[in-house]
């Protein structure tokens, strides 16, 4: 049953890279590439390979999706603007009779009223934008280090009169070797299609492969993640030459060695004692792409934030720095309701 369920796993995982996925950041359902869970994005805004103590980071790789979340529930709320604001929950349920462990996940970013006016500018009225996203999740466990598991995206989409529906699918893979604290991870994100329009013609999804390592330190209380983002692709950088040459005399194009780099996240966790876990990240593709030209750049790519536990309640709180004047920030909430903790 694993050997086929893997082949097939493998073959959705292919095909999905093959098939029909946006290449050049032109791409409908942007709101599926913001993070959205505290400590993840803390680290970077992309982990899949997080080691312990991290509940609803399944929502980055499927196959984090573990027997130990039972009856756990968990929310995020995202701020990314005064009026924009994402909504996040999920539920894990483990069953030891198939040895399987499901999630399901909802979000819902809003944002606010806004008017609605003709070809001319002029007021008809006015009209609310949201994007919704509900999926379902599955997780396994092979031999005692491998995990694999699946997320199933239903999407809608509604911008006043304008909407739109899509399918997505997640799949990831994880080893982790809990002797040396070592974890690796790997997530295609976003594998899908839309199954209505909002003019009539197909739109890609924002495909995104992801691998990852983190090393939890032996004899320090800290361990340090290697996050790879959009491997799909190398030429990962916007550059509008015409305006840099306009502006400030250079074309601004960015070598191969930006370009390999702006597909690194790094991220730490510090372990203060087993219940306080400070996390910071630097996103060097949000630096490249955020940072003004002859202006300070600041903190820009920089994220840092707090999680702490308490019996079976955790709070999580980050802040990511995507322009000097500009932040994002996160906070989760996690319970867990399973008298026993499972394994």
């Amino acid at each position: 049953m694993f050997i086929k369920g893997i082949r097939v796993a493998v073959i959705c995982f292919f095909t999905g890279i093959v098939n029909g996925q946006t290449l050049d950041g032109n791409s409908i359902y942007n709101f599926l590439g913001i993070t959205m869970h505290a400590q993840t994005a803390a680290l970077g805004g992309r982990n899949v390979s997080q080691i312990g103590g991290v509940t609803g980071s399944f929502v980055e790789n499927p196959a984090l999706l573990r027997a130990s979340d039972h009856q756990t529930f968990f929310s995020n709320f995202t701020f990314l603007a005064p009026v924009v604001t994402g909504l996040h929950a999920s539920g894990v349920w483990h069953t030891d009779k198939i040895g399987a462990t499901f999630g399901l996940l909802l979000t819902h970013f809003g944002y606010s009223e806004e008017p609605l006016t003709d070809p001319a500018g002029n007021i008809s009225g006015t009209f609310r934008a949201f994007d919704q996203m509900v999926a379902f999740s599955a997780s396994g466990k092979y031999d005692k280090r491998w995990f694999y598991g699946a997320s199933l995206k239903f999407i809608h989409a509604a911008y006043g009169p304008w909407k739109s529906s899509g399918v997505a699918l997640d799949f990831g893979l994880n080893y982790f070797v809990e002797e040396s604290g070592f974890q690796w991870g790997i997530a295609a994100k976003n594998m899908g299609f839309q199954l209505k329009t909002f003019n009539g013609e197909q739109e890609d999804l924002p495909f995104d492969l992801v691998m990852g390592i983190t090393q939890k330190m032996d004899k320090a209380p800290f361990s340090i993640s290697l996050t790879a983002q959009r491997m799909h692709d190398f030429d990962i950088l916007y550059t509008d030459t015409v305006f840099n040459i306009e502006n400030f005399g250079v074309s601004g194009k960015p070598g191969w060695g930006k370009q390999l780099l702006s597909h690194l996240i790094i991220g730490t966790n510090i372990h203060l004692g087993e219940k306080v876990i400070l996390s910071g990240g630097f996103n060097l593709l949000r630096r490249n792409e955020l940072a003004i030209r002859n202006i300070s750049s600041g903190l820009t790519g920089f994220s840092y934030g707090i999680a702490m536990k308490h019996k079976k309640l955790s709070f999580q709180y980050s802040r990511s720095h995507n322009q000097r004047s500009i932040t994002q920030q996160q906070l989760s909430f996690a319970i867990g309701l399973s008298g026993t903790s499972q394994k």
